[in-house]
């Protein structure tokens, strides 16, 4: 009777593992959509919390110059961006579950998730330093610094709307969800975050 249990739950163990695999091209595409409407929500609020900062008038062809705050926050996000895209590869080429189940593969994403954090760690301690100093930043940056975080939590949403749509449809059937994708879940919307936050301070310096 338990050889009969046993054959039987891993015919469907495998049953369901094959599916998850034969979905990641969509999970793929999930994230990306994710990212671009988390991006795009982030762009909005910001924008509208801009409003506050009122806008400068220039000349023709005349440009603002890049602050340092504009330019740290390029130096955090690049970084960031290019880390998280290369986990992402790599769990595009082996799935949420091989990587969680191949523990070389697992430290490998794990230690780009933590390098793509190191960016906006770099980011948090300069801009800790300058206010701190209070000597860098004048009052147009200290604004655009407070309205930053306003479109984090509408891309986290966005990014949780996403699993859960792509959860929902891929195992309803089996109403089984692999404790691989919660670790997939909070990196996803940890680093949504990271980059919601350094896109509002770049989209704050836009003109209006």
């Amino acid at each position: 009777m338990y050889e009969i249990f046993d054959i039987t739950y891993k015919k469907y163990y495998t049953t369901s593992v094959t599916l998850m695999e034969a979905r990641s091209m969509s999970l793929i595409l999930w994230i990306v959509i994710a990212l671009a409407a988390a991006v795009g929500w982030s762009y909005l609020t910001v924008r509208r919390t801009q409003q506050v900062l009122g806008s400068i008038e220039l000349s023709d062809g005349e440009r603002l110059p890049t602050t340092p705050m504009q330019r740290v926050a390029w130096q955090a996000l690049v970084p960031t961006v290019l880390f998280m895209l290369i986990a992402a590869v790599v769990c595009a080429n082996y799935g949420v579950v091989g990587v969680w189940n191949n523990d070389r593969v697992r430290l490998v994403v794990t230690l780009l998730l933590i390098a793509a954090l190191g960016g906006y760690t770099y980011w948090i301690v300069r801009v800790r330093t300058w206010l701190i100093r209070d000597d860098t930043l004048d009052e147009r940056d200290r604004a655009i610094l407070a309205a930053a975080p306003a479109g984090q939590a509408p891309a986290m949403m966005v990014a949780m709307a996403a699993w859960l749509i792509y959860l929902i449809e891929t195992f309803h059937a089996t109403h089984l969800v692999p404790s691989a994708y919660l670790y997939a879940i909070f990196w996803t919307v940890l680093l949504t975050s990271v980059v919601a936050s350094l896109l509002g301070v770049l989209v704050g310096y836009r003109r209006i």
